[in-house]
């Protein structure tokens, strides 16, 4: 047997991709259900509580969902067109949520995320995506990045026996370090504030959080988290993920 190809990604793959992922339980693999609340957690001292938030690339709309619930303004944006309709069914109504956006949106946010998003934009489109996610950015406002943190890409490809092809199991088309976000950023107008090194699991941020971790937080936080709220760079647990805190100049 012929050694197997790569996968060539094309934007109608991703979108038939992610399409399908909607429909299964590979969701519940998904890094907002799994580390949503941690991130939040580590991100909440950065988020205006009255002023707006978007969340780019927002899937099932899980973080959307938790900001929500901390009592955040957040709009969704999410190109694939099942996981957008079902964002738009799931929060339509709900108080703070400010809408899904579309392409042509004009308005500027204080704070937009980019989730584990930035690893899937294909080569071609990524020029206009970063455009286009820092142009939602009002000046001084933020832009919060998180990306897996110099991820061996060969680790989690996946082989398709039916055709003979390797993909990676998660649509990852790039791998990023510290200094390669930061400089792939700088000429979108976003210079770094703060970068970290961290992984994002609930049982070391929860039992802080006076919503998800019960009525009486303790008072005295671990280092890692003092040192995130201060703005500190700060490396903790396995680093597996860049959290990158960057200002619309």
């Amino acid at each position: 047997m012929s050694a197997p190809e790569r996968l060539k990604w094309t934007p109608e793959l991703v979108e038939r991709f992610w399409n399908g992922v909607a429909g299964t339980r590979l969701n519940d693999l998904s890094f907002s259900r799994l580390g949503g609340k941690a991130f939040v957690t580590a991100i909440e001292h950065l988020l205006p509580r009255h002023g707006t938030i978007l969340d780019f690339g927002a899937g099932d709309g899980d973080l959307v969902g938790y900001l929500l619930e901390k009592g955040f303004r957040v709009a969704a944006f999410e190109p694939a067109g099942a996981r957008r309709a079902a964002l738009e069914r799931r929060y339509e109504g709900q108080p703070g949520f400010l809408g899904v956006v579309g392409e042509t949106e004009r308005r500027r946010f204080d704070v937009v995320l980019l989730v584990e998003v930035i690893e899937h934009i294909l080569d071609e489109q990524l020029q206009a995506a970063l455009e286009r996610v820092t142009g939602l950015v009002r000046a001084g406002g933020l832009l919060i990045v998180s990306t897996p943190n110099n991820e061996d890409l060969e680790l989690s490809m996946a082989y398709c026996p039916a055709s003979n092809v390797l993909f990676h199991r998660w649509q990852h088309v790039r791998s990023m370090t510290p200094d390669s976000l930061a400089a792939m950023l700088l000429p979108f107008g976003v210079k770094e504030r703060v970068t970290h090194l961290m992984e994002y699991q609930n049982h070391l941020f929860l039992p802080y959080d006076p919503l998800w971790g019960g009525a009486n937080p303790p008072v005295e936080l671990p280092e890692f988290l003092a040192s995130l709220r201060n703005n500190v760079p700060t490396r903790f647990g396995n680093e597996s993920h860049i959290l990158f805190v960057g200002e619309r100049l």
